[in-house]
């Protein structure tokens, strides 16, 4: 895994961000208004972290220490002098030393990069892309419909960033992903979570059925 170091401006938020993924932010607190100049002015790019502690809004919150670089795509200036920014997600970092507060949080943080790693083993990457389809039918099925087949990317990182994407979980085991080292640990986690996820949906279809058939 190669990696590099830079300062990052930090935006925590009650979300997890992961490489590829894209995220809407509304911009209405002067200290992030301040942040998305400076991005505008630098590089485009800020970085997207869990709050380990804190909230949102008001004092700055205490993130993860690993987290999503985001790239600003689209900025529009809309009612009551806020922003609402697009960004996409691009790269992992993890955070070395928080090197500023207020107005904002920024940090010196080493860029992790996973993409043209060693290579994961091939029955992982048919298991992971198995596992998912069985996954999305059944999430469709609850719903009353039906999918005969899911595209997925076929490079390892991309196809664990893509199913931590689609997949429900709460917000612990989505940085628990992100937190993975690599392609082939974030798959193997997944696949463990999309069979649990997939017997639970199985059930709740099933209790679905007997429940329609009952009522006839």
């Amino acid at each position: 895994m190669m990696s590099s170091q830079r300062r990052l401006p930090l935006f925590p938020l009650n979300t997890v961000l992961f490489p590829q993924a894209a995220i809407p932010l509304q911009i209405f607190e002067e200290r992030y208004k301040l942040m998305l100049e400076e991005c505008l002015e630098s590089d485009s790019r800020f970085g997207v972290t869990l709050i380990r502690e804190g909230a949102e809004v008001g004092e700055p919150a205490v993130p993860h220490e690993v987290g999503t670089v985001a790239r600003i795509i689209q900025v529009n200036r809309i009612e009551g002098d806020r922003f609402f920014v697009s960004a996409i997600g691009e790269r992992r970092f993890r955070v070395i030393e928080i090197t500023q507060h207020k107005p904002f949080i920024s940090a010196q943080v080493e860029l992790l990069d996973e993409f043209g790693e060693e290579p994961v083993p091939e029955n992982l990457i048919i298991e992971a892309t198995d596992r998912f389809g069985e996954y999305a039918r059944y999430s469709v099925g609850t719903s009353g419909g039906w999918v005969s087949d899911t595209k997925v990317p076929t490079d390892p990182a991309h196809l664990s960033y893509h199913i931590a994407g689609k997949v429900k979980m709460d917000l612990s085991d989505r940085q628990l992903l992100l937190e993975q080292e690599s392609a082939e640990q974030r798959l193997a986690a997944e696949i463990d979570m999309l069979k649990r996820n997939s017997r639970a949906l199985r059930q709740q279809m099933a209790w679905q059925l007997l429940s329609r058939f009952s009522r006839q």
